[in-house]
Protein backbone atom coordinates (compact mmCIF):
# COMPACT_ATOMS: atom_id res chain seq x y z
CA UNK A 1 0.00 0.00 0.00
CA UNK A 2 1.45 3.56 -0.93
CA UNK A 3 1.86 4.52 3.32
CA UNK A 4 2.77 8.19 1.61
CA UNK A 5 0.16 9.03 -0.12
CA UNK A 6 -2.25 7.68 1.54
CA UNK A 7 -1.02 9.40 4.69
CA UNK A 8 -0.44 13.18 2.69
CA UNK A 9 -4.28 12.24 1.77
CA UNK A 10 -5.67 12.10 5.33
CA UNK A 11 -3.66 14.93 6.07
CA UNK A 12 -5.01 16.98 2.94
CA UNK A 13 -8.61 16.35 4.43
CA UNK A 14 -7.79 16.98 8.34
CA UNK A 15 -6.47 20.33 7.16
CA UNK A 16 -10.38 21.08 6.35
CA UNK A 17 -11.94 19.38 9.71
CA UNK A 18 -9.10 19.82 12.32
CA UNK A 19 -9.39 23.05 14.52
CA UNK A 20 -7.49 22.29 17.66
CA UNK A 21 -3.86 21.77 16.48
CA UNK A 22 -0.96 23.29 15.58
CA UNK A 23 -1.80 26.50 13.46
CA UNK A 24 -5.43 26.04 13.62
CA UNK A 25 -5.43 27.26 17.30
CA UNK A 26 -3.19 30.08 16.71
CA UNK A 27 -5.43 31.15 13.72
CA UNK A 28 -8.64 31.12 16.06
CA UNK A 29 -6.78 33.16 19.08
CA UNK A 30 -5.05 35.53 16.60
CA UNK A 31 -8.54 36.04 14.72
CA UNK A 32 -10.29 36.57 18.25
CA UNK A 33 -7.51 38.58 19.74
CA UNK A 34 -7.79 40.41 16.59
CA UNK A 35 -11.89 40.85 16.75
CA UNK A 36 -12.16 41.88 20.35
CA UNK A 37 -9.30 44.10 20.37
CA UNK A 38 -11.65 46.37 18.08
CA UNK A 39 -15.12 45.69 18.25
CA UNK A 40 -15.98 45.46 22.10
CA UNK A 41 -19.78 45.03 23.36
CA UNK A 42 -21.35 47.94 23.82
CA UNK A 43 -21.91 49.55 27.55
CA UNK A 44 -25.46 50.15 27.90
CA UNK A 45 -27.72 51.04 30.94
CA UNK A 46 -24.43 51.27 32.74
CA UNK A 47 -23.63 47.62 31.85
CA UNK A 48 -21.84 45.52 29.01
CA UNK A 49 -23.94 43.60 26.61
CA UNK A 50 -23.17 40.39 24.45
CA UNK A 51 -23.23 42.64 20.97
CA UNK A 52 -21.67 45.09 18.77
CA UNK A 53 -22.17 48.29 17.77
CA UNK A 54 -21.52 46.85 13.96
CA UNK A 55 -23.91 43.67 14.63
CA UNK A 56 -27.49 45.83 14.47
CA UNK A 57 -27.26 46.79 10.81
CA UNK A 58 -29.46 43.16 10.06
CA UNK A 59 -31.97 43.25 13.44
CA UNK A 60 -32.79 47.51 12.12
CA UNK A 61 -32.94 46.52 8.63
CA UNK A 62 -35.60 43.64 9.99
CA UNK A 63 -37.60 46.17 11.74
CA UNK A 64 -37.39 48.78 8.61
CA UNK A 65 -38.87 46.45 6.29
CA UNK A 66 -41.80 45.13 8.97
CA UNK A 67 -42.31 48.96 9.23
CA UNK A 68 -42.15 50.05 5.99
CA UNK A 69 -44.52 47.74 4.51
CA UNK A 70 -46.99 48.36 7.33
CA UNK A 71 -46.74 52.23 7.03
CA UNK A 72 -48.09 51.39 3.37
CA UNK A 73 -50.69 49.48 3.99
CA UNK A 74 -52.01 52.03 6.95
CA UNK A 75 -51.16 54.91 4.85
CA UNK A 76 -53.85 53.22 2.37
CA UNK A 77 -56.15 51.52 4.17
CA UNK A 78 -56.83 54.99 6.70
CA UNK A 79 -56.73 57.80 3.31
CA UNK A 80 -57.73 55.39 0.67
CA UNK A 81 -60.76 53.92 2.51
CA UNK A 82 -64.36 55.66 3.53
CA UNK A 83 -65.31 54.75 7.63
CA UNK A 84 -68.71 55.44 8.79
CA UNK A 85 -68.95 58.41 10.99
CA UNK A 86 -71.90 56.99 12.45
CA UNK A 87 -69.83 54.07 14.15
CA UNK A 88 -68.17 54.73 17.00
CA UNK A 89 -66.04 51.75 16.66
CA UNK A 90 -64.66 53.15 13.25
CA UNK A 91 -63.76 56.56 14.43
CA UNK A 92 -62.20 55.37 17.44
CA UNK A 93 -60.05 53.44 15.56
CA UNK A 94 -59.43 55.92 13.34
CA UNK A 95 -57.64 58.18 15.42
CA UNK A 96 -55.85 55.07 16.58
CA UNK A 97 -54.29 54.22 13.42
CA UNK A 98 -53.15 57.72 12.90
CA UNK A 99 -51.48 58.27 16.12
CA UNK A 100 -49.51 54.31 15.14
CA UNK A 101 -48.84 56.19 11.67
CA UNK A 102 -47.45 58.52 13.65
CA UNK A 103 -44.56 55.99 15.64
CA UNK A 104 -44.20 53.83 12.49
CA UNK A 105 -42.63 56.89 10.69
CA UNK A 106 -40.59 57.64 14.05
CA UNK A 107 -39.34 54.12 14.57
CA UNK A 108 -38.64 54.48 10.68
CA UNK A 109 -36.43 56.99 11.28
CA UNK A 110 -34.51 55.80 14.13
CA UNK A 111 -34.18 52.00 12.56
CA UNK A 112 -32.49 53.96 9.53
CA UNK A 113 -30.14 55.89 11.47
CA UNK A 114 -29.12 53.05 13.56
CA UNK A 115 -28.62 50.77 9.78
CA UNK A 116 -26.43 54.49 9.01
CA UNK A 117 -24.35 54.70 12.33
CA UNK A 118 -23.56 50.35 12.45
CA UNK A 119 -22.56 50.99 8.80
CA UNK A 120 -19.85 53.71 8.95
CA UNK A 121 -16.20 53.37 10.41
CA UNK A 122 -14.53 50.28 9.82
CA UNK A 123 -12.65 47.20 11.46
CA UNK A 124 -9.94 49.47 12.69
CA UNK A 125 -11.79 52.49 12.98
CA UNK A 126 -15.16 52.34 15.54
CA UNK A 127 -15.21 55.92 16.54
CA UNK A 128 -18.03 57.24 14.31
CA UNK A 129 -19.97 54.14 15.63
CA UNK A 130 -20.06 55.51 19.54
CA UNK A 131 -23.32 57.51 19.11
CA UNK A 132 -25.59 54.19 17.91
CA UNK A 133 -26.11 53.90 21.61
CA UNK A 134 -28.13 56.94 22.08
CA UNK A 135 -30.61 56.15 19.21
CA UNK A 136 -31.44 52.92 21.07
CA UNK A 137 -32.36 54.63 23.93
CA UNK A 138 -34.53 56.79 21.63
CA UNK A 139 -36.29 53.71 20.17
CA UNK A 140 -36.52 52.06 23.61
CA UNK A 141 -38.21 55.12 24.13
CA UNK A 142 -40.55 54.68 21.03
CA UNK A 143 -41.07 50.76 22.03
CA UNK A 144 -42.58 51.47 25.44
CA UNK A 145 -45.50 53.84 23.71
CA UNK A 146 -45.76 51.01 21.39
CA UNK A 147 -46.47 48.65 23.82
CA UNK A 148 -49.10 51.42 24.92
CA UNK A 149 -50.76 50.81 22.11
CA UNK A 150 -50.50 47.03 21.71
CA UNK A 151 -52.38 46.84 25.07
CA UNK A 152 -54.81 49.67 23.90
CA UNK A 153 -55.13 48.00 20.46
CA UNK A 154 -56.28 44.76 22.90
CA UNK A 155 -58.72 46.56 24.61
CA UNK A 156 -60.15 48.11 21.17
CA UNK A 157 -60.90 44.64 19.98
CA UNK A 158 -62.52 43.03 23.50
CA UNK A 159 -65.17 46.12 23.57
CA UNK A 160 -65.41 47.08 19.86
CA UNK A 161 -64.62 43.38 18.21
CA UNK A 162 -68.09 41.35 18.10
CA UNK A 163 -70.90 44.62 17.83
CA UNK A 164 -68.61 46.89 15.69
CA UNK A 165 -69.98 45.97 11.70
CA UNK A 166 -67.04 47.40 10.10
CA UNK A 167 -65.15 44.56 8.59
CA UNK A 168 -62.21 46.71 7.83
CA UNK A 169 -61.92 48.08 11.12
CA UNK A 170 -61.34 44.78 12.58
CA UNK A 171 -58.85 43.70 10.60
CA UNK A 172 -57.11 46.96 10.60
CA UNK A 173 -57.33 46.52 15.00
CA UNK A 174 -55.90 42.83 14.53
CA UNK A 175 -52.76 44.05 12.30
CA UNK A 176 -51.74 46.43 14.71
CA UNK A 177 -52.21 44.75 17.66
CA UNK A 178 -50.19 41.75 15.36
CA UNK A 179 -47.52 43.62 14.18
CA UNK A 180 -47.31 45.71 17.87
CA UNK A 181 -46.83 42.67 19.72
CA UNK A 182 -44.48 40.98 16.81
CA UNK A 183 -41.76 43.76 17.41
CA UNK A 184 -42.02 43.64 21.53
CA UNK A 185 -41.51 39.95 20.77
CA UNK A 186 -38.52 40.31 18.49
CA UNK A 187 -36.86 42.87 20.89
CA UNK A 188 -36.99 40.61 23.82
CA UNK A 189 -35.64 37.26 22.46
CA UNK A 190 -32.49 40.11 21.04
CA UNK A 191 -32.34 41.15 24.48
CA UNK A 192 -32.54 37.70 25.79
CA UNK A 193 -29.81 36.67 23.37
CA UNK A 194 -27.42 39.54 24.21
CA UNK A 195 -28.12 39.66 27.87
CA UNK A 196 -24.28 39.47 30.06
CA UNK A 197 -24.82 38.21 33.22
CA UNK A 198 -21.44 39.46 33.74
CA UNK A 199 -22.09 42.94 32.25
CA UNK A 200 -22.09 45.59 35.28
CA UNK A 201 -19.44 43.71 36.85
CA UNK A 202 -16.89 44.24 33.52
CA UNK A 203 -17.91 47.92 33.62
CA UNK A 204 -17.22 48.25 37.39
CA UNK A 205 -14.13 46.37 36.90
CA UNK A 206 -12.87 48.43 33.80
CA UNK A 207 -13.97 52.21 35.83
CA UNK A 208 -12.06 50.81 39.06
CA UNK A 209 -8.53 49.92 36.85
CA UNK A 210 -8.65 53.36 35.54
CA UNK A 211 -8.46 54.65 39.77
CA UNK A 212 -5.87 51.91 40.70
CA UNK A 213 -7.42 50.19 43.00
CA UNK A 214 -6.08 47.02 43.76
CA UNK A 215 -7.77 45.16 45.96
CA UNK A 216 -11.48 46.49 44.60
CA UNK A 217 -9.84 45.29 40.90
CA UNK A 218 -9.14 41.99 42.83
CA UNK A 219 -12.45 41.77 44.28
CA UNK A 220 -14.59 42.42 41.06
CA UNK A 221 -11.98 40.18 38.65
CA UNK A 222 -12.39 37.22 40.71
CA UNK A 223 -16.42 37.71 40.90
CA UNK A 224 -16.21 38.44 36.87
CA UNK A 225 -14.23 35.14 36.54
CA UNK A 226 -17.01 33.30 38.65
CA UNK A 227 -19.68 34.49 36.78
CA UNK A 228 -18.37 33.59 33.59
CA UNK A 229 -17.52 30.22 34.49
CA UNK A 230 -21.11 29.99 35.64
CA UNK A 231 -22.84 31.67 32.26
CA UNK A 232 -20.41 29.18 29.87
CA UNK A 233 -21.90 26.61 31.89
CA UNK A 234 -24.82 27.13 31.32
CA UNK A 235 -24.61 27.39 27.92
CA UNK A 236 -23.35 24.25 27.74
CA UNK A 237 -26.04 22.30 29.45
CA UNK A 238 -28.59 24.52 27.35
CA UNK A 239 -26.67 22.94 24.05
CA UNK A 240 -26.65 19.54 25.26
CA UNK A 241 -29.79 19.16 26.47
CA UNK A 242 -30.61 16.15 24.64
CA UNK A 243 -27.75 14.09 26.79
CA UNK A 244 -28.97 12.78 30.03
CA UNK A 245 -28.00 14.62 33.31
CA UNK A 246 -25.13 12.72 34.96
CA UNK A 247 -22.30 13.57 38.10
CA UNK A 248 -19.65 13.30 35.62
CA UNK A 249 -21.25 14.94 33.00
CA UNK A 250 -21.79 18.17 35.20
CA UNK A 251 -17.91 18.00 36.45
CA UNK A 252 -16.96 17.95 32.66
CA UNK A 253 -19.17 21.02 32.04
CA UNK A 254 -18.21 23.10 34.93
CA UNK A 255 -14.28 22.14 33.86
CA UNK A 256 -14.90 23.53 30.28
CA UNK A 257 -16.49 26.20 31.70
CA UNK A 258 -13.62 27.68 33.37
CA UNK A 259 -10.90 26.93 30.08
CA UNK A 260 -13.60 29.13 28.38
CA UNK A 261 -13.44 31.27 30.92
CA UNK A 262 -10.19 31.16 31.36
CA UNK A 263 -9.54 31.72 27.45
CA UNK A 264 -11.82 34.89 27.25
CA UNK A 265 -10.91 36.56 30.72
CA UNK A 266 -9.31 39.87 28.86
CA UNK A 267 -11.23 39.89 26.10
CA UNK A 268 -13.61 41.76 25.45
CA UNK A 269 -15.45 40.01 22.71
CA UNK A 270 -19.02 39.55 21.24
CA UNK A 271 -20.11 36.44 19.89
CA UNK A 272 -20.04 37.44 16.51
CA UNK A 273 -16.61 38.43 17.04
CA UNK A 274 -15.98 34.66 17.50
CA UNK A 275 -17.91 33.67 14.62
CA UNK A 276 -15.45 35.44 12.23
CA UNK A 277 -12.66 33.80 13.41
CA UNK A 278 -14.19 30.59 12.95
CA UNK A 279 -14.67 31.61 9.58
CA UNK A 280 -11.53 32.55 8.92
CA UNK A 281 -9.88 29.91 10.28
CA UNK A 282 -12.30 27.73 7.77
CA UNK A 283 -11.27 29.43 4.81
CA UNK A 284 -7.25 28.86 6.25
CA UNK A 285 -8.15 25.46 6.50
CA UNK A 286 -9.06 25.33 2.51
CA UNK A 287 -6.37 27.19 1.35
CA UNK A 288 -3.96 24.89 2.90
CA UNK A 289 -5.42 22.04 1.90
CA UNK A 290 -5.67 23.20 -1.99
CA UNK A 291 -1.96 24.33 -1.42
CA UNK A 292 -1.18 20.48 -0.82
CA UNK A 293 -3.07 19.62 -3.58
CA UNK A 294 -2.08 21.53 -6.19
CA UNK A 295 1.39 20.40 -5.98
CA UNK A 296 3.32 19.45 -9.02
CA UNK A 297 5.00 16.05 -7.61
CA UNK A 298 1.36 15.66 -5.11
CA UNK A 299 0.90 11.59 -5.22
CA UNK A 300 -2.01 12.30 -4.26
CA UNK A 301 -4.27 12.51 -7.07
CA UNK A 302 -2.68 9.45 -8.72
CA UNK A 303 -3.97 7.21 -5.64
CA UNK A 304 -7.31 8.13 -6.17
CA UNK A 305 -7.09 7.86 -9.47
CA UNK A 306 -6.71 4.33 -9.58
CA UNK A 307 -3.53 4.20 -11.47
CA UNK A 308 -1.03 1.91 -9.02
CA UNK A 309 1.74 4.19 -7.39
CA UNK A 310 4.55 1.51 -6.75
CA UNK A 311 4.78 -1.65 -7.68
CA UNK A 312 3.41 -2.81 -3.94
CA UNK A 313 0.06 -1.19 -4.57
CA UNK A 314 -3.05 -2.95 -4.22
CA UNK A 315 -7.02 -2.32 -4.58
CA UNK A 316 -9.63 -4.20 -3.52
CA UNK A 317 -11.30 -6.30 -6.50
CA UNK A 318 -14.53 -6.71 -6.41
CA UNK A 319 -14.78 -9.51 -9.24
CA UNK A 320 -13.47 -11.66 -6.72
CA UNK A 321 -16.07 -13.25 -4.75
CA UNK A 322 -13.60 -13.48 -1.95
CA UNK A 323 -13.10 -10.05 -1.59
CA UNK A 324 -16.70 -8.96 -2.22
CA UNK A 325 -18.13 -11.21 0.31
CA UNK A 326 -15.52 -9.85 2.72
CA UNK A 327 -16.80 -6.15 1.40
CA UNK A 328 -20.24 -7.01 2.31
CA UNK A 329 -19.39 -8.41 6.08
CA UNK A 330 -17.73 -4.69 6.41
CA UNK A 331 -20.44 -3.06 5.34
CA UNK A 332 -23.38 -5.12 7.50
CA UNK A 333 -21.00 -4.59 10.62
CA UNK A 334 -20.42 -0.87 9.72
CA UNK A 335 -24.12 -0.55 10.92
CA UNK A 336 -23.42 -1.77 14.24
CA UNK A 337 -20.40 0.63 14.47
CA UNK A 338 -22.76 3.22 12.94
CA UNK A 339 -25.80 2.23 15.38
CA UNK A 340 -23.52 2.37 18.51
CA UNK A 341 -23.73 6.33 18.25
CA UNK A 342 -27.20 6.36 18.87
CA UNK A 343 -30.04 8.56 17.58
CA UNK A 344 -27.39 12.00 16.68
CA UNK A 345 -25.48 9.69 14.30
CA UNK A 346 -28.81 8.84 12.48
CA UNK A 347 -30.20 11.93 12.48
CA UNK A 348 -26.60 13.03 10.81
CA UNK A 349 -26.61 10.36 8.29
CA UNK A 350 -30.11 10.95 7.29
CA UNK A 351 -30.48 14.93 7.56
CA UNK A 352 -33.90 15.11 5.49
CA UNK A 353 -36.36 12.50 6.60
CA UNK A 354 -34.44 11.03 9.80
CA UNK A 355 -36.59 12.64 12.21
CA UNK A 356 -39.76 11.80 10.94
CA UNK A 357 -38.85 8.27 10.95
CA UNK A 358 -37.97 8.66 14.03
CA UNK A 359 -41.18 10.23 15.14
CA UNK A 360 -43.19 7.99 13.67
CA UNK A 361 -42.41 5.30 15.75
CA UNK A 362 -41.36 7.15 18.83
CA UNK A 363 -43.75 6.03 21.62
CA UNK A 364 -43.53 9.71 22.94
CA UNK A 365 -44.81 11.47 19.63
CA UNK A 366 -46.57 8.83 17.90
CA UNK A 367 -50.07 6.87 19.26
CA UNK A 368 -48.95 4.03 17.07
CA UNK A 369 -45.02 3.53 17.94
CA UNK A 370 -45.06 0.84 20.23
CA UNK A 371 -42.58 -0.09 23.25
CA UNK A 372 -40.39 -2.69 23.23
CA UNK A 373 -40.97 -5.97 25.10
CA UNK A 374 -39.99 -6.69 28.70
CA UNK A 375 -37.49 -9.47 27.59
CA UNK A 376 -35.39 -6.43 25.93
CA UNK A 377 -32.42 -5.01 28.35
CA UNK A 378 -31.43 -1.62 27.79
CA UNK A 379 -29.36 0.27 29.75
CA UNK A 380 -29.63 4.14 30.18
CA UNK A 381 -31.51 5.25 27.19
CA UNK A 382 -34.04 7.81 27.39
CA UNK A 383 -37.53 8.61 28.62
CA UNK A 384 -38.62 7.73 24.78
CA UNK A 385 -35.51 4.77 23.77
CA UNK A 386 -34.57 6.75 20.80
CA UNK A 387 -31.43 5.23 20.92
CA UNK A 388 -32.68 2.26 20.47
CA UNK A 389 -35.28 3.09 17.55
CA UNK A 390 -32.32 4.46 15.83
CA UNK A 391 -30.73 0.90 16.40
CA UNK A 392 -33.36 -0.27 14.58
CA UNK A 393 -34.01 2.12 11.97
CA UNK A 394 -30.39 1.39 11.02
CA UNK A 395 -31.15 -1.53 9.74
CA UNK A 396 -34.48 -1.14 8.71
CA UNK A 397 -33.75 1.51 6.20
CA UNK A 398 -31.61 -1.56 4.73
CA UNK A 399 -34.23 -3.34 3.51
CA UNK A 400 -34.28 -5.65 6.35
CA UNK A 401 -37.83 -7.08 7.33
CA UNK A 402 -37.58 -7.82 11.15
CA UNK A 403 -34.77 -6.54 13.25
CA UNK A 404 -34.94 -7.60 17.13
CA UNK A 405 -32.73 -6.07 19.74
CA UNK A 406 -32.21 -8.57 22.71
CA UNK A 407 -29.61 -6.28 24.85
CA UNK A 408 -28.22 -2.69 23.98
CA UNK A 409 -26.36 -0.34 26.33
CA UNK A 410 -26.24 3.25 25.76
CA UNK A 411 -23.66 4.36 28.39
CA UNK A 412 -21.85 7.37 26.77
CA UNK A 413 -23.59 7.30 23.97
Amino acid sequence: MPLNAEARWWKANDLGCSAATGHGQLAVIGAVNVAGAVMPGMVMFRRRWSVGSDDLVLPALFLFLLHCVWLVVLAVVLFGLRYGSDLSCSVTLVDHGRGYLGILVSCLICESAIMWLSMRGSILYTQPREAVQYVIYIRLAILLVELVYAVVGIAWLVQYYQPCADVTAKNLALGIVACNWLVILSVCITLMCTFDPTGRTFVKLKATRRRQRNLTTYTLRHRLEEGQASSWSRRLKFFMCCTRAQDTQSDAYSEVASLFAEFFRDLDIVPSDIIAGLVLLRQTQRSKRSNVLDQANNDIIAFLSGIPVTRSTRYLDLKNSAEMNMYKEVCYYMLFALAAYGWPMYLMRKPGCGLCRLASSCPCTSVSGSRLSQSVTVEEDNCCGCNVLAIRRHFLDRDLKQVHVVYTSCHDA
